[in-house]
C-alpha cells in the first residue's frame, strides 16, 4: 500500500505550514485537519478550510484523499475561517432583536406617536 505525502500551504502567502508524511490514502479531509491541528494547535479543526487551489472551493470533510485529483504528493491550501458564532447567538440577534423592537413599539405607542393614539379601552 502506498502512502501519500501532504503538504499544507497558506492560501494567501503560499508559505509552507506543515508537511505530513505517510498519510493513509483512505484518509478523509477531517483526519488531515486533525493531523494538522496536532502540529498547529492554535487553529481549531472546525475553523479550518482546505483547498486544492487557493481560489478554489473548500474541500468537504467527507472527501477521501485517494479520490482527489492529485498524485501521491498532495498540496493543499489552508485558510483560517475565524471564529464561528453559535446558533444561540444567531437566534438572539436575528429573531429576538426584531421581536423586542416590535414589542417596544406596541407598548410605547403613546410615547412614540403622542397621546392622540393612546390605547382604547373596551
Amino acid at each position: 500500500m502506498k502512502h501519500y505525502e501532504v503538504e499544507i500551504l497558506d492560501a494567501q502567502t503560499r508559505e509552507k505550514l506543515c508537511f505530513l508524511d505517510k498519510v493513509d490514502p483512505q484518509a478523509t479531509i477531517v483526519e488531515i485537519k486533525t493531523l494538522f491541528t496536532k502540529t498547529h494547535p492554535q487553529w481549531y479543526s472546525a475553523c479550518q478550510s482546505l483547498h486544492l487551489d487557493p481560489k478554489d472551493k473548500s474541500l468537504k470533510d467527507e472527501d477521501v484523499l485517494q479520490k482527489l485529483p492529485m498524485c501521491t504528493t498532495a498540496t493543499l491550501y489552508f485558510q483560517d475561517l475565524g471564529v464561528q458564532i453559535s446558533w444561540v447567538t444567531f437566534f438572539l440577534t436575528e429573531c429576538a432583536g426584531p421581536l423586542f423592537i416590535c414589542l417596544l413599539f406596541y407598548f410605547w405607542v403613546p410615547l412614540i406617536y403622542g397621546h392622540n393614539y393612546d390605547f382604547m379601552s373596551s
